[in-house]
């Protein structure tokens, strides 16, 4: 059990999160303060048309939170202005749907019992960890590293790998689209646009090792800031306890940007040259650095753009229609969805396959409508 411990940084200070009202008393800008007090008064009257993911903020939790957090963490996070994003991101990513209900969570964050949650304790790794060793105890045959290079629908599913053919009654992909796309014989022409329309936004991974026990006290900073290139930094020692060594820690810093853009592209001597800059740039202490490691995840938010949901509902249609391959989870989905979300979709998968491997279309239409109530939790 571990007792969150985040920070957001919002006009020059830091502010802690989960929100709690004494800490917000105190560190708050007063001007937002102001501004975030009267929206909330106003939150009864206020009216107009939600079209876009900055109107659906504006309306439900007023100007003030809209303008100094969602608008700018959105832009830095999709790499799309909120004007152009669509009212589902809204649906799915905030939880809040007014300022009475985040006043509510700040009261009951202000309780130590309020803002605690389970955690593995050697580190989010012991997740995948522990299913694959007992799906492994199941006799399921895991095979990591081996790319799927085509998908041949016959009289049953062949799917090359570099390890050579695997012949299956059904395919559960939890890849992107786009991915399937490139996998099976025949796309049609409109799904293939479609797919090209629709936009993925990735991310690179700054670690940032440390000569120090902790660097700070706090689990994750969270930065809408513009200026700065980083959009989180988290301490994953400060979550775990797990057998890590003294004397070192490691800060994750998280660089949303786009395949093949300076970030995407940059060497770690380069990358730990921006987050220490950011550091910097956000007053935090000064980290005595002695190495830098980055990954490269190509496909990490899904951009629900406006201008793309007729292309996003064909490319569903067209997944959702293919013969024994089906797609789920947060990237076969495209959807911002919390791990437990993504378990859930797993469980709900795996019970639509029947005995004589079948797959209950019926069954698993109904999972997928109680998947568009899922939003993520802040």
């Amino acid at each position: 059990t571990r007792e969150r411990n985040g920070r957001i940084h919002l006009g020059g200070r830091w502010v802690g999160f989960p929100l709690r009202a004494g800490d917000m008393l105190r560190h708050l800008p007063p001007g937002f303060t102001v501004r975030a007090a009267r929206d909330t008064v106003l939150g009864p009257v206020r009216r107009g048309p939600e079209v876009s993911f900055d109107d659906a903020i504006r309306r439900r939790l007023g100007p003030a939170v809209a303008t100094d957090f969602y608008a700018p963490y959105a832009a830095k996070l999709y790499g799309a202005d909120a004007n152009e994003l669509s009212v589902e991101l809204a649906d799915r990513r905030v939880s809040a749907g007014g300022p009475v209900d985040i006043l509510r969570r700040v009261v009951r964050a202000s309780r130590p019992h309020g803002r605690t949650f389970l955690y593995p304790r050697r580190g989010y790794g012991q997740i995948v960890e522990a299913l694959a060793a007992r799906t492994a105890e199941r006799g399921v045959d895991i095979r990591t590293s081996t790319p799927a290079t085509r998908i041949e629908q016959r009289d049953q599913i062949v799917v090359t790998t570099a390890d050579g053919d695997l012949h299956a009654d059904l395919v559960l992909s939890s890849v992107n689209p786009h991915a399937v796309a490139q996998l099976v014989s025949e796309v049609p022409p409109d799904v293939a646009a479609a797919i090209r329309s629709v936009r993925t936004r990735a991310m690179v991974l700054v670690y940032l090792i440390l000569a120090c026990d902790r660097y700070t006290a706090f689990d994750a900073h969270y930065v809408p800031d513009a200026k700065c290139a980083t959009a989180r930094l988290s301490e994953p020692k400060n979550y775990r306890d797990g057998d890590d060594p003294r004397g070192q820690t490691v800060l994750c810093a998280e660089l949303p940007c786009w395949v093949g853009d300076e970030t995407w592209t940059a060497g770690d001597a380069a990358l730990g040259e921006v987050v220490t800059s950011d550091l910097r740039r956000l007053g935090l202490p000064r980290p005595e650095v002695i190495g830098v490691v980055s990954e490269r995840l190509p496909s990490v938010y899904p951009v629900l753009e406006r201008t793309t949901e007729a292309e996003r509902a064909r490319v569903a249609e067209w997944s959702d229609g293919l013969d024994r391959v089906v797609s789920f989870g947060r990237q076969g989905l495209a959807v911002p969805d919390n791990l437990h979300h993504v378990l859930a979709m797993g469980r709900q998968v795996a019970a639509a396959v029947n005995s004589d491997g079948s797959f209950d279309r019926g069954r698993w239409s109904t999972s997928r409508r109680s998947f568009e109530d899922h939003v993520v939790e802040d």
